[in-house]
């Protein structure tokens, strides 16, 4: 029986780069495509993940980017991810190569407050924009028990990893160029909490801060009902990297850094009707939702 469906989660820790190249994406760009999410075109993807049967949303500090950089902090900024279940592969851009089963999807999103977002509806306001922001999404986080209290944080990291993280992005990514290129080394003190992956870099429109996906993903293929893929889907941390930087309209006096922030989310908050996944210990080890071997996705969001 299908459950309604959301999905929130974002994940990063960058490691050794092996190369940087676009990753599949839906025409028009803006979303980074992985997993069997592949199969799906944006549209069935949308209208399935529309009413998820999990969710998660967490706050981020922001900045009003409609105003020249730099701006004041502002509240209202999200990461939030959703998931659903028991998508129907007779719904994929091939259904006469359906066998009856189903994927577990899941969406992470970042998410302006509505003023922004109504900023951001104009096309002059981005092609005139002095901000850009870069999000780092990684796939291989922790699994942690569900009944875990969620409040953005990685618990799974150190204070000084994730200090070292953040600075190391603001470091790398200071000056006005855009989001390419490749990311720092994952710092010594992440130790093995981090692992070095390889990762591929899209572009997200400026558009997209009004709530339009950024990464999304999907299971490996299912009978209808399977709750090991639900389970999984709900579990899964994601630690999201943003950084909120500049272009070369802000003339960003030398030596300006960036604000960075990382965050971990997850699909924590099930929906009526959806039933409550297995509970059990937390799996501390990393654990892939995508395809095949690891792989760190930095999405740039570019303003």
């Amino acid at each position: 029986m299908r459950m309604p469906f959301r999905t929130t989660s974002a994940l990063f820790i960058l490691g050794h780069v092996t190369k940087v190249t676009a990753l599949v994406g839906w025409p028009g760009g803006g979303t980074l495509v992985t997993g069997n999410a592949v199969q799906f075109d944006r549209g069935t993807w949308e209208r399935n993940l529309a009413q998820p049967n999990a969710t998660g949303s967490f706050p981020v500090t922001g900045f009003d980017i409609s105003q020249r950089w730099p701006s004041q902090e502002v509240d209202g900024w999200t990461l939030s991810v959703n998931v659903s279940s028991d998508v129907p592969d007779s719904q994929t851009m091939n259904p006469s190569n359906a066998t009856g089963q189903t994927f577990t999807g899941t969406s992470i999103f970042l998410k302006a407050p509505s003023d922004i977002q109504a900023a951001f509806a104009n096309q002059s306001a981005i092609d005139e924009t002095t901000w850009k922001i870069c999000v780092a999404v990684i796939p291989n986080g922790p699994q942690e028990d569900q009944s875990a209290t969620d409040n953005g944080t990685c618990g799974f990291l150190s204070s000084q990893c994730i200090s070292d993280l953040q600075s190391a992005y603001a470091d790398k990514f200071s000056g006005s160029q855009d989001c390419y290129g490749s990311p720092p080394s994952t710092p010594s003190s992440c130790g093995s909490s981090v692992n070095p992956a390889s990762f591929q870099v899209q572009q997200l429109p400026l558009n997209s801060v009004n709530g339009t996906e950024v990464f999304v993903t999907a299971s490996e293929g299912h009978n209808a009902g399977d709750q090991t893929a639900w389970n999984n889907a709900t579990r899964q941390a994601w630690p999201v990297l943003t950084l909120w930087g500049w272009n070369t309209r802000a003339k960003a006096p030398e030596g300006s850094t960036p604000r960075v922030q990382l965050s971990c989310i997850r699909a924590s908050s099930v929906e009526p009707g959806s039933g409550s996944p297995s509970s059990g210990s937390a799996i501390r080890g990393s654990a892939m939702v995508a395809l095949g071997a690891a792989s760190v996705a930095i999405t740039y969001v570019y303003l």
